[in-house]
């Protein structure tokens, strides 16, 4: 009996098969722009209204591990889910972000916004996308849509057939005591399509200059972005900057600084100005969790000058931390980023790998301190004689490695390891902007803040701040910032107490005005260690030293991002228990 023979055409087509079968279980989002489709809106409210729909609050997260049974509906703000749904996810007029761990089991439909993380997630019913927002109201806890006569006027966006423009007025960065609080007001346009380009531009304004517009006080920010490889792949841009910035986050969140400026007026970072142009490009490949990004810049730098915006505290009871004096000039620098994050949960990970290793190299311009001379008695009594010159400083080289493991150790504990290492890649000192500081409850909560700087803090000098060459003011400041290379290791053992029950709203009017919470309370046990180490004199007169090995233990208890600790130093002079709050996970 002869063999069956099978047609080319029909093996090719089954082969053909097998060999993309892999790549048909990753998701694709279908992007649909223009109006909501009439049939669309309909089958949305339906389904909003329905009686087994679970609704969730805008800005809502789902850990992973978590599961959900039937329909899942979020209003009010985007959804970050890393859990699992075992029906249909709907969110409406904001954006949905999910992850390697995220399964789905009926269809994905966000209105209004956009879809990220859909290569590496499980979505089996599909991803689609629409442009267009949904108009509705809310009324006797139900969802309604809104006919033309009751549809609101907005000025703050238009449709301008190639894509949306829209008013923005937001606050960025914190509050802090050179600027108060920083508002971006402007405009920005973003074309449609899987490739937009997008358009910034804003003025900062400056809350510490009052009503007053004077031209030091306002800052820029213009940027240009074009994606490219469609689905946010890769992009290149360009942007143009004058803004306040802080010379490193010490490990805290911005909420943590501006709530401890404004509330305590203890500002927890330093800050710095600086003034130019970067051109940059980003790379995200598909299913790998890994990013690049590369920037060429060309800032001009300067002290910030120390101003006072308004607290709860008084002034004459508490007065302000100086700022540290930073290189002058104007200088271009090379810079790249690459990050490798494979954590199965951004906000609070118990498994995977975080790491981000930083290179920069300044390949042109001239930084050298101000002039500044020694404070006379009092920290306060400027110099009698002339202020001292500085040198030029070398041009700097410097680079960061983090690398931070997630790891479960039993049904339900975790250890968090982390190893960070930063600072000048030759024998130069780093410009005091660039320098690096450990202390204090973002690193070693055991140990006073900056208590690793090197000598930085140990004295004061007096140097002329501020914006113009006519504008400037003799002022007390700090020599440097911190060291020029630094170590920390921190490692963390947590495990779960009963919890505490996560509760849902039944009605529209609740899901809009609650939020829900992980109310899973987590319990503690920490170490940390670190040290820091100079690379020279700075050429201001002022000796700077090593900073020895200082390490800590503690305890903590958490629910949520929200936790409550006590940290005890190992070494040191200052041998006392400190009782610290983090509105953030501490690492």
């Amino acid at each position: 009996m002869a063999a069956p023979f099978i047609p080319l055409p029909s093996f090719a087509r089954v082969a053909g098969a097998l060999l993309l079968w892999p790549w048909a279980l990753v998701a694709q989002v279908t992007t649909i722009e223009g109006p909501l489709p009439p049939e669309i809106e309909a089958e949305v409210f339906e389904l909003l209204n329905g009686p087994t729909t679970v609704r969730l609050a805008g800005g809502a997260r789902v850990p992973a591990g978590v599961r959900i049974e039937g329909d899942v509906a979020v209003l009010g703000g985007s959804l970050d889910l890393a859990g699992e749904v075992t029906g249909s996810v709907w969110v409406v007029n904001a954006d949905l972000t999910v992850y390697s761990t995220t399964r789905v089991g009926g269809p994905v439909v966000v209105l209004g916004g956009v879809i990220a993380g859909a290569e590496e997630a499980t979505l089996e019913g599909g991803a689609t996308a629409y442009a267009g927002p949904l108009r509705y109201r809310v009324s006797a806890g139900r969802l309604e849509p809104l006919t033309s006569d009751q549809l609101p006027a907005s000025a703050l966006s238009a449709n301008l057939g190639f894509g949306q423009a829209r008013l923005s007025i937001r606050a960025t960065g914190g509050y802090n005591r050179v600027e108060g609080l920083p508002v971006r007001l402007g405009a920005i346009v973003r074309t449609s399509g899987s490739n937009p380009l997008n358009l910034e531009a804003h003025t900062i304004w400056r809350s510490v200059s009052g009503l007053t517009l004077e031209p030091d006080r306002l800052g820029h920010y213009f940027a240009l972005t074009q994606a490219l490889g469609g689905r946010g792949t890769a992009a290149i841009g360009v942007a143009v900057h004058d803004e306040i910035a802080a010379i490193e986050d010490q490990g805290f969140s911005g909420p943590e600084s501006s709530l401890a400026t404004f509330l305590l007026r203890q500002d927890l970072r330093d800050y710095f100005r600086r003034d130019g142009w970067t051109a940059f490009g980003t790379f995200r490949p598909g299913r790998p969790p890994f990013e690049a990004r590369v920037a060429f810049r060309e800032e001009m730098h300067q002290t910030a000058p120390l101003r006072s915006p308004w607290t709860l505290q008084d002034e004459e009871d508490d007065p302000w931390r100086p700022l540290p004096l930073v290189a002058e000039g104007r200088a271009q620098s090379l810079a790249a980023i690459l990050t490798w994050d494979s954590r199965n949960d951004p906000l609070l990970p118990a498994d995977g790998w975080l790491v981000e290793g930083s290179f920069e190299k300044q390949v042109g311009g001239l930084l050298r301190l101000p002039d500044s001379g020694p404070a006379v008695g009092e920290p306060t009594d400027p110099p009698d004689a002339p202020l001292e010159p500085s040198l030029d400083l070398p041009r700097f080289t410097r680079g960061a490695l983090d690398v931070r493991r997630y790891s479960r150790v039993g049904p339900t504990s975790r250890l968090t390891l982390r190893a960070f290492a930063a600072g000048s890649l030759d024998e130069s000192p780093l410009p005091p902007q660039h320098q690096v500081a450990l202390g204090g409850e973002g690193s070693l909560p055991g140990h006073r803040r900056f208590s690793l700087d090197c000598g930085a803090r140990s004295t004061r000098r007096f140097a002329r701040t501020g914006e113009g060459s006519d504008g400037r003011v003799l002022e007390a400041v700090f020599p440097a910032y911190g060291c020029d290379r630094v170590v920390l290791f921190q490692a963390e053992l947590q495990g779960d107490l009963p919890s505490l029950g996560n509760p849902l709203p039944d009605e529209w009017e609740t899901a809009e005005l609650a939020s829900v919470f992980n109310l899973q309370p987590v319990w503690s046990l920490f170490l940390d260690a670190g040290q820091g180490w100079e690379q020279g004199d700075l050429g201001n007169g002022v000796p700077r030293t090593h900073s020895p090995t200082r390490a800590d233990v503690g305890v903590g208890i958490s629910v949520g991002p929200i936790g409550v600790y006590w940290a005890y130093p190992l070494n040191g002079e200052r041998r006392r228990l400190n009782f610290f709050v983090r509105l953030t996970e501490r690492f």
